[in-house]
Order: structure tokens, then C-alpha cells, then sequence
């Protein structure tokens, strides 16, 4: 079962490389722009491109976290089958 063990390792590397770098993939694709606030009105400018920025963040993460989950997932089944 060497082969599932390094699937999974290169898919749990895969998420964890994309929640270590969610900051510069929010940056360059420009996915703060995107996020809509529901109070804008509320908050001054900065303070809505940071938040904008910190929700843009917690949503790549969250994604990255996702894509980690299936290489715990087959990593378990990789060892309980020894």
C-alpha cells in the first residue's frame, strides 16, 4: 500500500500548501474585490478592505483545509488495512 500512502501525502501537501500561502493567492488572483459585505455602510473604508481581505483569507483556507481532508481520509484507510 505504498502507493496509497504517497497519494495521500501528496494531497494532504497539496492543502497544506494552499492554507501556508492563502494571503498571496487571495493577493494575486484578487478575490478580496469579490467578497460582497452585507453592513458595508457600517464601516469605513479600511476597515472594509481589511475585512474583506480576512473573510477572502478564512474562505482559501477553509478550501485548502477541504482539500486536505480527503489525504487524512485515504491515509486512514491506507493504514488500516496493513
Amino acid at each position: 500500500m505504498p502507493v496509497l500512502e504517497i497519494l495521500a501525502g501528496l494531497i494532504m501537501a497539496a492543502g497544506v500548501i494552499i492554507v501556508a500561502s492563502a494571503k498571496n493567492i487571495v493577493k494575486k488572483y484578487g478575490l478580496d474585490r469579490k467578497v460582497v459585505l452585507g453592513y458595508e455602510s457600517e464601516l469605513d473604508e479600511s476597515e472594509a478592505e481589511k475585512y474583506r481581505m480576512l473573510k477572502a483569507t478564512v474562505n482559501v483556507k477553509l478550501y485548502g483545509m477541504l482539500v486536505f481532508l480527503p489525504g487524512v481520509i485515504l491515509l486512514l484507510i491506507a493504514f488500516t488495512r496493513m
